[in-house]
């Protein structure tokens, strides 16, 4: 038979036979109320000849940016009746109304432990993500978030914005926790760009191979949206031509929310948000929260046509926006991994299977369409590659090709996934698969077949358990077996006809060891937080129940809980200690413990003081620390400046702004306290606050706040009055660091305040002088005095009830008061310019009078 080899030329010859059969418009454009704004509204469409259609709609459309592909780009309608001849037009294949996307989730916090990210971390140290380069594609990332610093290019297509949901995203995936402990991403020096969401199809594969781009995060959605559209095409067809490129998306938050069109109309299933999220060729991530089950919020599939989707799980307690961040880093690092043992990127189709064939599986029993495959291990994918489970081949035409899987004894399960990456679909067609490709393993007696879910659009059919049976509309194809006999298995894959001379097929195997129990989290170089909660994660066999019991600094072992169901993990609520530790569990006589760990209490950095030349830096104390190692930026990353015994370092003032602390125990580095910018801590040198103030009738309040004690000599504050200056209160260095004083000695006139610090090297430190005018008995005390219109005239008396009037220069009261306080106001705006009398009056006897002037 002959052979088409020009992949354009396939796609139209699949568009003719189906993509007139399903229509040119989206359900939405096909809603006879659909209106828009002719000019402003954004529309994708698909065209056979891109030439003959711009130039026929030279004066009725306008291009918006730049043409994404060879046949589908963005426009504008600059008028109304230009819709229904695009409808009407043979040269079209499909026209949708662009959407505008929204973030989905926001960050709570991160659960490394989960998806077995430390694990993979502590076990693969050397594993961290510097050849990758990762894309984000939404909003752009904040440029001076120090977790994310000089490790950014730019494109042609990184937004003008920031976003703070893109700054977590991308410190989800390659933060170099330089804030804080949770800011550590999962790849922490790849680096990484950003671009536009705005634009719903892919990105120029030009952006994506000039910067070696091999992953792109989505964690994005707009409207439920089930059918193939222009982006589900687009994003399909990308990959196909660009196998190394993995675009990784979130599923959606629209859970409660049933689609309004397609097969599934009315169901609360398959309310994937866009119809990008419909595509073969990429990854759809689900997220579980803290109970560890996917919340009712969280969309699910199947996809428009059946085909499972989600395809994976990961931990997002804000959202599938994090969960999707955490699959786009593990993936970054089976990269690295892929590229250190082989010198070449994988395929995406590589990537799928490992992650699915590792996958740990949630929820019902077997893959589903909320859980997908199962929840990402990050330890076990990266170990595939190790293990060299893995192989790619190349099938022909109606082709058959066998080979074997040897299965060692002591197994409790073997999982095995087949990934193609599939020719796209016709645009708006009704099933998406091109190339069938299927699969089963054969023990010599028997043949296991894939998992297949029911398609049927009916909730018992959609959550009824997966059957074994051929798969004909997924292009990842799973078999599981329990407890297989050692053996040599054959894997069988057959092609049926193909879109093209042939098609490569990536397989992955896992196979978990018949192992009673296995720790995840915590294991040797953990860091656990003291008095906090903390997820324990482990593997046991299925019936299983455990005690959990822990033991500090080699001591006694501690009974935590016993009959633990091993079929779900619990939370331990970790002593408030710095500590060397170990958790065991004991299950059936049979003692399971971890290496050692360490149990860190968090700390708290300050400011003490921030003087000319120096600054103090100042931490809580940590029982049993042997000393504190202090951080400051590099130039991308912590570095430590210093070790110390204390509790305060003092530092030459420099440009360094940002600093951390870390107890040490037993040589050993605890958790880091949240990094602080010290200049923004309201603290000075020394002194953060001096005041004196008017406290009734009969004294003065003076305050005065510290922000450290470190190497005060002595505090000495000073009071002058008309009779002469002297010491009012002088203060030896103590605990609380806000002083305050009452001062019943009053003197008529102006008194004041001032504080001096005298330090142990004999450096003085001053206050402001603060005047506070105290009025003579009978008597007031009036200023501003002149006074313009824009001030209240303030007056100082011994208040409670005296009276004060006011009287022009012939004696006629033009206002009066009750003064019930020592210091009021009188508003004299409505006083004209000139020279006016004032009274004082107690029991209607003037006791004082005067003169002021308004101008």
């Amino acid at each position: 038979m002959s052979i088409i080899k020009n992949p354009l030329l396939l796609y139209f010859l699949l568009f003719a036979s189906f993509a007139f059969s399903q229509g040119r418009v989206s359900p939405q454009l096909a809603d006879q109320a659909f209106q828009f704004d002719a000019g402003k509204t954004l529309f994708s469409i698909s065209v056979k000849d891109t030439s003959v259609f711009q130039k026929k709609y030279a004066d009725k459309i306008s291009l918006a940016g730049n043409q994404r592909g060879n046949n589908y780009f963005q426009i504008r309608l600059q008028k109304h009746s230009a819709l229904d001849d695009l409808k009407n037009d043979p040269n079209v294949i499909f026209i949708d109304h662009h959407r505008k996307p929204e973030e989905e989730g926001f960050l709570e916090f991160v659960n490394w432990g989960f998806n077995r990210i430390t694990r993979a971390h502590n076990l693969f140290p050397d594993l961290k993500g510097a050849s990758q380069n990762v894309s984000v594609k939404e909003q752009g990332f904040d440029p001076l978030d120090i977790n994310l610093a000089n490790r950014s290019f730019t494109t042609p297509v990184t937004p003008p914005s920031t976003s703070q949901h893109a700054t977590n995203m991308t410190t989800l995936i390659a933060g170099g926790g330089n804030s804080s402990s949770q800011a550590l991403g999962v790849a922490p020096q790849a680096h990484f760009t950003s671009s536009d969401f705005n634009n719903l199809l892919p990105d120029p594969i030009s952006i994506f191979n000039s910067s070696a781009i091999r992953i792109q995060n989505h964690s994005y959605g707009v409207d439920i949206e089930n059918y193939y559209g222009n982006e589900a095409f687009a994003y399909d067809d990308q990959v196909y031509n660009n196998p190394t490129l993995l675009h990784v998306f979130s599923v959606g938050n629209k859970g409660k929310s049933k689609p309004s069109s397609g097969t599934y109309l009315n169901l609360t299933f398959a309310n994937l948000t866009g119809n990008f999220k419909q595509s073969k060729n990429v990854l759809v991530v689900n997220a579980v929260d803290t109970t560890l089950y996917v919340n009712a919020f969280n969309s699910r599939g199947p996809a428009f046509d059946g085909r499972l989707k989600p395809e994976l799980t990961a931990f997002g307690q804000g959202g599938t926006s994090e969960a999707a961040a955490l699959v786009s880093g593990i993936s970054a690092l089976l990269q690295e991994k892929h590229m250190t043992l082989h010198q070449k990127p994988s395929n995406v189709s590589m990537i799928k299977a490992i992650l699915i064939a590792t996958a740990d599986d949630l929820g019902p029993a077997g893959i589903d369409y909320i859980y997908g495959y199962g929840s990402v291990n990050a330890f076990k994918a990266i170990s595939q590659l190790d293990l060299n489970q893995t192989t790619t081949l190349t099938l022909s035409e109606n082709e058959l090709i066998s080979f074997p899987i040897t299965v060692p004894a002591l197994v409790s399960e073997i999982k095995i996934a087949v990934s193609w990456t599939d020719p796209p679909a016709a645009i708006n067609a009704s099933t998406t698969l091109i190339n069938d490709i299927d699969c089963w393993l054969e023990d010599g007696t028997s043949i296991i077949q894939p998992w297949v879910l029911n398609p049927y659009p009916h909730v018992d059919s959609i959550e009824a358990l997966p059957k074994r049976k051929p798969d004909h509309l997924n292009n990842t194809e799973y078999i599981t077996l329990d407890n297989p006999a050692p053996g040599t298995y054959q894997l069988h894959l057959k092609s049926g006809d193909l879109l093209g001379v042939s098609q490569n097929v990536s397989v992955a195997w896992w196979m978990n060891p018949e192992i009673p129990f296995s720790w995840d989290f915590p294991i040797g170089n953990d860091i656990v937080e003291g008095g906090e909660k903390n997820l324990l994660v482990w593997e046991a066999m299925p019936g299983k129940t455990g005690d959990l019991y822990q033991q500090l600094n080699n001591g006694n072992w501690e009974l935590i809980e016993s009959g633990l169901n091993l079929s779900h993990y619990v939370y331990w609520h970790c002593p408030d200690v710095l500590a060397k530790a170990k958790l065991k569990m004991n299950i059936e006589g049979q003692d399971f413990i971890t290496d050692e760990f360490i149990i860190s209490p968090s700390l708290e950095m300050n400011a003490a003081f921030i003087c000319a030349d120096t600054i103090g830096l100042t931490w809580n104390s940590i029982a049993n620390a042997t000393g504190y190692e202090v951080y400051t930026m590099g130039e991308q990353y912590l570095k430590k400046v210093a070790s110390v015994n204390d509790t305060l370092i003092v530092l030459r003032k420099t440009s360094d702004q940002f600093f951390s602390v870390a107890p040490v125990f037993t040589a050993a580095s605890g958790k880091k306290s949240e990094t602080i910018n010290y200049t923004q801590q309201g603290t000075f040198c020394y002194i953060n606050l001096f005041t004196a103030e008017r406290n009734g009738t009969s004294q003065i309040k003076v305050q005065l706040h510290l922000s450290s004690w470190y190497l005060v000599k002595q505090i000495s504050i000073y009071k002058t009055t008309h009779e002469g200056s002297g010491i009012f209160k002088i203060i030896s260095p103590g605990k609380s660091l806000q002083l305050e004083f009452n001062d019943p000695d009053l003197k008529a006139g102006l008194m004041s305040y001032q504080a001096e610090i005298v330090l142990q090297n004999g450096i003085k430190i001053v206050s402001d002088i603060i005047g506070i005018p105290i009025e003579e008995k009978g008597k007031v005390i009036l200023y501003p005095n002149p006074i313009s219109s824009s001030h209240d005239l303030t007056i100082v008396s011994e208040g409670g009830g005296v009276k004060f009037r006011i009287l022009d220069l012939y004696g006629r009261v033009l206002m009066e008061k009750e003064l019930n306080l020592v210091l009021d106001a009188i508003d004299v705006i409505q006083l004209p310019a000139g020279m006016y009398v004032y009274h004082l009056l107690s029991n209607e006897s003037i006791t004082d009078t005067g003169r002021f002037i308004k101008y």
